[in-house]
């Protein structure tokens, strides 16, 4: 798939969540499924997170020239990214996390853009966490790993609403 398509198909997965979660009342914010890991307000942090975690991995490989990289998250920001997912937000904390994801997704497609065309499926070796093999990492391959993870939590959203509104009565 072309960068444009892809980078279209990333565009439109954003679009879907962000519709699904237009239905979210402010009150069910920081509504946490029992056994969930994320509440419903909390699927933005979560997913600015990844997109943030994933643009820095991609500067990372082009600053390398896309020899090998060691991804160094935070465990201590991962954590907190963890918590903030769990606890959700309240109504004035929507707007900002809704702009922080924007902002976001944004900077990646910026990232994806600021590539030579040829660079955009070029791989990395990224060796992720502990792993001892690397995993070979591209633009492309992250925009879709991130396209899915939208198309993940777009129907997520609704499953979160629907037990909240049970629970809610």
């Amino acid at each position: 798939m072309s960068r444009d398509a892809t980078l279209g198909a990333f565009d439109e997965a954003r679009d879907r969540f962000l519709t699904a979660f237009e239905r979210v009342p402010d009150a069910a914010l920081g509504y946490l499924k029992p056994g969930d890991d994320q509440s419903v307000g909390g699927l933005l942090p979560h997913l600015t997170w990844g997109i943030g975690h994933y643009t820095g991995v991609l500067a990372a490989a082009a600053a390398e020239d896309f020899g090998e990289v060691r991804d160094r998250a935070d465990p201590a920001e991962t954590e907190r990214t963890a918590d903030a997912a769990r606890r959700g937000l309240d109504g004035p904390e929507r707007g900002p996390a809704l702009d922080a994801l924007r902002e976001a997704h944004d900077r990646l497609v910026r990232r994806c853009r600021d590539l030579p065309e040829a660079d955009f499926e070029r791989t990395a070796p990224v060796f992720y966490g502990d792993a001892t093999a690397p995993h070979p990492t591209s633009a492309a391959v992250v925009v879709g790993w991130l396209t899915d993870h939208y198309d993940e939590h777009a129907p997520h959203v609704g499953e979160l609403l629907a037990s909240y509104e049970a629970a809610t009565g």
